[in-house]
């Protein structure tokens, strides 16, 4: 899809901007660099950062509502203000803002040029630089995401804190079309002390030509007539701005853009969630937590993914798409499917696999691993993911034959066509191996935009929609480093260390062979003696 540089701004909401994540000394984490593509696959041996990066995106994520082309944080939404933010959120004069605004409105009404960031008035420029950088608002909220998500006590708790450095940096870089849109930085140390600073360049927020998109004039026309009414009130002027803002998050958000995380730890919460839901029910209560006064904690990732499933409902936000892709999934890999059923005691949904030709539900906790395993990710395709969404899974093969690992590597692809970004961690060499084919296939232009003859979603995979990234040690003791796996038309997207162990494996094997073969042959020669 082309940017808005080049098209109405209405079509840049279904749009991703290219992002690039960067961190040091983060976790297990030396230094790394890691740009987001449309299926990205974080790989290497455990303990070398790849939850710890997908975790952070989640993160960033959550509190940036995805990465839109503008970064117009929640501060400055209606009502948010009035809710709950109004104490942190830092005193301006709204009657100022009003009239810069109605000023601008004003122009708009006759400018046919293309608008810029540099264009919008002073006062809107900067809440929204002062959205990425005030320490009330902004950073203590990413920090307090960022505890919450990786269930620790301080934000310090994620640094290395190695002999080389005690500062923790994580940078974020959003651009489109190799042009720069907005970039953030955050630092922290002990005690902890936290800084951090955002840049937004003087993007196009409007090409010329967006008088011909219907969904930013109607926008417009509401503004101009909120700011045509003939109050002067500091509460008019401050529904102009806070309306303002909302048009410009509107027009350049991503349509859908939630996101989901699947945590590694994903089937036996599905085997036990109702346990866990009622038990947690129970214990909150004011006599339960007399009961149980220190209760143990979820990591953010692992209390959503729970909420989902507690408040699950089998019609997702674009049904037609991912009830296909969920289908498909449990035709080729399941063989049966996964329904849902609402428990008589407490209303909680029981989850449960029926094979195909037969009318027989079977608890999860009596299905195979690999049912456990792949029942989430058919029920968030069915209730959960749309379009537009991001979905993180950890080792998205783990429990299953490597025949369903390639089909999971076809249902990441499928995905990703269906226009879901989708991020992996991975130790399989089955699915970086179909995920090499699918490249291939996308080379030769095959099965990227229409479903086969056979009704199957397409899913070959263009070389620029894939980054696969090497998480590794340095050798030094002092952290893992990240670098991209090129995609090669011979070898795939195969690590070289995994060559390595096969070639070590094959060695090994050839050398005990030999050995065998030895023992045999002096065996009959001492027999033939005798």
């Amino acid at each position: 899809m082309g940017s808005s540089e080049q098209s109405p701004a209405s079509d840049t909401r279904l749009a991703h901007p290219d992002v690039r994540i960067a961190v040091e000394n983060f976790g297990p984490i030396k230094n790394g660099t890691v740009d987001l593509r449309p299926l990205t696959v974080f790989v290497g041996p455990s303990n070398t950062g790849k939850t710890y990066f997908s975790i952070l995106i989640y993160a960033l994520r959550r509190i940036l509502f995805g990465f839109p082309r503008l970064p117009v944080v929640r501060y400055f939404l209606p009502f948010s203000v009035l809710r709950h933010d109004y104490d942190r959120f830092p005193k301006m004069d709204t009657t100022v803002q009003g009239r810069e605004l109605r000023t601008f409105l004003e122009k708009l009404s006759s400018d046919e040029r293309s608008i810029r960031f540099h264009d919008l008035p002073k006062s809107v420029r900067n809440a929204i630089h002062l959205s990425l950088s005030h320490r009330e608002l902004f950073q203590a909220d990413l920090a307090e995401e960022l505890m919450r998500c990786f269930d620790v006590e301080s934000i310090s708790d994620l640094a290395r804190l190695s002999r080389h450095s005690n500062m923790m940096d994580i940078s974020l870089s959003v651009s489109k079309e190799e042009k720069d849109l907005w970039h953030f930085r955050m630092e922290m140390s002990e005690p902890p002390y936290i800084t951090a600073e955002g840049r937004i360049e003087n993007m196009i927020l409007f090409p010329e030509g967006w008088r011909g998109s219907e969904y930013i004039e109607s926008l417009f026309s509401i503004l101009r007539n909120i700011a045509e009414s003939e109050s002067d009130s500091i509460w008019n002027h401050q529904n102009i701005f806070t309306q303002f803002m909302l048009a410009l998050a509107n027009c350049h958000s991503i349509v859908g853009s939630d996101t989901h995380y699947l945590p590694a730890a994903r089937s036996g919460i599905m085997q036990s969630h109702r346990v866990i839901a009622s038990s947690l029910v129970t214990r909150s209560t004011r006599a339960g937590l007399e009961r149980f006064p220190e209760l143990p904690t979820f990591s953010g990732m692992m209390a959503d993914f729970m909420q989902r499933l507690i408040l699950y409902e089998e019609s997702g936000p674009d049904n037609k798409t991912m009830n296909k892709l969920a289908d498909q999934l449990e035709s080729e890999a399941l063989a049966g499917k996964i329904r849902t059923k609402r428990s008589l005691f407490g209303g909680y949904p029981e989850f449960v696999y029926r094979p195909l030709k037969t009318e027989q539900d079977i608890r999860l906790t009596r299905a195979s691993s690999m049912v456990s395993e792949l029942a989430p990710v058919v029920l968030f395709l069915r209730g959960v993911i749309g379009r537009g969404d991001t979905l993180i899974i950890e080792e998205p093969e783990a429990h299953l034959h490597p025949a369903a690992q390639t089909r999971m590597a076809v249902t990441l692809a499928r995905m990703v066509r269906a226009g879901v970004r989708v991020v992996v961690t991975t130790h399989s060499d089955w699915l970086l191996k179909e995920i090499g084919n699918l490249m291939r296939e996308g080379e030769l232009g095959e099965g990227t935009d229409q479903p086969s003859s056979g009704g199957e979603l397409p899913s070959a995979l263009r070389p620029e929609e894939v980054g696969i990234w090497l998480f590794r040690k340095d050798g030094s003791a002092s952290g893992s480093t990240v670098e991209e796996i090129p995609f090669d038309r011979i070898e795939g997207v195969e690590p070289q260390d995994y060559e390595a162990v096969a070639e070590a494996l094959y060695n090994r094997s050839a050398d005990l062979q030999n050995r065998l073969e030895r023992t045999r042959g002096e065996e009959a020669a001492g027999s033939g003696h005798e």
